[in-house]
């Protein structure tokens, strides 16, 4: 099944779904972080969690955009993306996440804290990239072939290891692998990828072989 059952646990009156904000304490980034549903009634998720999850995600890449997250909590379903308004310093970062991006793999229906930096911060990491000049060419998330997502992903990952953001590298070189083949090419290609910094978008597509 591709819905969820409402969580009785966390259910609540039938109001419409609104916002909880976060911002970072560190001066290094005034990132203001809105997460929506306020509430939710079919996971065990806190949104305030999440917005914090975001807002040091954020200070730690110095943004400092509004920044909104958008939870679908009805779907167990894992894609995240991002869309950002335009490639400013004032524009808004939305992060749409499925709620199974987010999810502790042994308590279904439960948050992992870890899962959600990894999730959140992969999309985000992308959204910071679209605001340089150097990946203007780069398609919509929702656009973007598998060998395109599969290598962004890649490059995304490995930066966020750095962070100090836990990472399962072994499940994005089977990514990779699987977009881009079974042999030492691919490999030497993903580890490249894995360790760059400051690449555009076409630098990203030329290491991957793409």
């Amino acid at each position: 099944m591709n819905a969820r059952k409402r969580c009785a646990s966390t259910a609540s009156a039938s109001a419409p779904p609104s916002d909880v904000t976060a911002s970072p304490t560190s001066p290094a980034s005034t990132a203001k972080v809105t997460v929506s549903p306020e509430e939710f009634t079919f996971v065990k998720y806190d949104a305030a969690e999440i917005a914090a999850i975001v807002a040091e995600l954020a200070e730690q890449l110095e943004i400092a955009n509004p920044i909104r997250v958008v939870v679908d909590e009805t779907t167990p379903l894992a894609k995240v993306y991002e869309e950002i308004d335009a490639a400013s310093s004032d524009a808004t970062i939305t992060l749409h996440a499925e709620s199974g991006a987010l999810e502790d793999r042994k308590h279904p229906m439960s948050f992992s804290a870890t899962g959600a930096r990894e999730a959140l911060g992969r999309v985000l990491l992308r959204a910071h990239d679209r605001m340089r000049a150097d990946f203007a060419d780069a398609p919509a998330d929702l656009e973007l072939s598998l060998e395109e997502n599969a290598a962004w992903d890649t490059y995304c990952a490995g930066r966020l290891e750095r962070m100090g953001v836990e990472t399962n590298q072994q499940r994005w070189r089977y990514n990779h692998r699987n977009r881009f083949g079974f042999h030492d090419g691919v490999d030497a290609a993903f580890d490249a990828l894995w360790a760059a910094d400051d690449l555009g978008w076409s630098d990203v597509m030329s290491t991957a072989g793409a």
